[in-house]
């Protein structure tokens, strides 16, 4: 989980760029990423601008910041609360160990972000204050920050960012989306020797203005890439589990030149068993004799190669036998005879280099 808020943190970034009406250059938006069970913000993604409210910032109680958005109706409001340890003046840094403003404990960073009557009792986190500006006055004139809040304790967390007349270049995180679907093994599903058909797509990410105004570079450890938003290769069958196929994405914003990357790790397994196909006999045929005729054929798209191959006659389990995938043929000694008829299963099981087993049964009566 410390790596995923890791990663989070190193690619969430904002998008939409508007011109402030201040006198200073630069744009004024709220964004926030809620993860799934975070009670802030719901689980929602959601970005706010001039063109939807308000925006005012101005130093807090202790010598920190605090930013104000609202819609002009109050339908949306919110707040967010930054100070640096012993209400020492906020100044650019990486603040760690937040805790809920203005109860934060002496030594620990402020934070609290409430808005649209929601907020934490507690909380955890920490943010980056990329860019404070004061003038003469104290008065707050320029902000750019980025934050992260786990209200209560829990692990969901909230991702922010506020940017108050900055220039700070900003773009939405990337996202790779896997569009084949996963087996069993929560891999692709291979579909030839050669592995499987991988394909993504990067197609949710938009730039800064909330456009497609965007550069691609895929890469993969296979050897492969591209340059467009949709990206196939072939994906080897994942023999290490520790090793799967890398790919790797890096997206440049050509509305500010900023540029964000993105990684995903894709296995490929086969949890497809070996066909089947018992040529002879054919279901209800008769046979005359203690002898029958066993023509298989077993097809393995993936594997190529059959580990086992055995077959029961009735009650009795012949030793395995170890043919080449495809056409199989084998004399096969049926149960003694006996007075009248009798009904006979013949059973062919086969097992793939993957583990995974195919069977069919065929019927046929035996007289002597």
């Amino acid at each position: 989980m410390d790596k995923l808020m890791q990663l989070l943190r190193s690619t969430l970034c904002l998008f939409f760029l508007v011109g402030s009406a201040s006198a200073f250059a630069g744009q004024n938006i709220l964004y926030y990423l809620s993860q799934s069970g975070d009670y802030i913000g719901g689980g929602a993604e959601v970005t706010f601008t001039d063109a939807d409210g308000t925006f005012t910032a101005n130093p807090n109680f202790s010598n920190g910041v605090q930013v104000r958005f609202n819609t002009p109706t109050f339908s949306h409001w919110w707040t967010l609360n930054l100070a640096a340890p012993n209400n020492a003046l906020l100044q650019p840094g990486a603040y760690e160990g937040s805790q809920r403003w203005p109860f934060q404990a002496a030594g620990n960073p402020g934070l609290d972000f409430t808005g649209d009557g929601r907020g934490c009792n507690t909380s955890t986190g920490r943010f980056d204050v990329l860019e404070i500006v004061r003038d003469a006055t104290g008065a707050i004139t320029q902000l750019a920050a980025n934050w992260e809040q786990h209200c209560e304790g829990f692990v969901p967390a909230l991702f922010g960012q506020i940017r108050y007349n900055s220039d700070v270049p900003i773009t939405r995180s990337v996202r790779i989306n896997l569009e084949n679907p996963l087996n069993t093994r929560g891999c692709v599903e291979a579909s030839s020797p050669l592995g499987a058909l991988v394909s993504m797509d990067a197609n949710d990410t938009t730039d800064a203005t909330g456009g497609k105004s965007l550069a691609f570079s895929w890469s993969s450890t296979t050897g492969d890439v591209g340059s467009a938003s949709t990206f196939s290769f072939t994906a080897p069958v994942t023999t290490d589990p520790a090793n799967p196929t890398v790919v790797t994405l890096s997206v440049t914003d050509l509305t500010n030149n900023s540029s964000s990357t993105a990684s995903k790790k894709v296995c490929v397994s086969d949890t497809t068993p070996p066909v089947i196909v018992i040529n002879a006999p054919v279901p209800g045929q008769n046979v005359y004799g203690d002898t029958l005729v066993l023509d298989v054929t077993i097809k393995d798209t993936v594997d190529k190669n059959i580990t086992q191959y055995e077959v029961l006659v009735g009650s009795d389990y012949l030793s395995p036998i170890s043919p080449s995938t495809g056409h199989a043929r084998q004399n096969v000694l049926a149960a003694p005879k006996a007075n009248g008829s009798i009904a006979l299963t013949v059973t062919v099981r086969a097992t793939d280099a993957s583990g995974n087993t195919g069977q069919r049964s065929v019927t046929v009566t035996q007289f002597p």
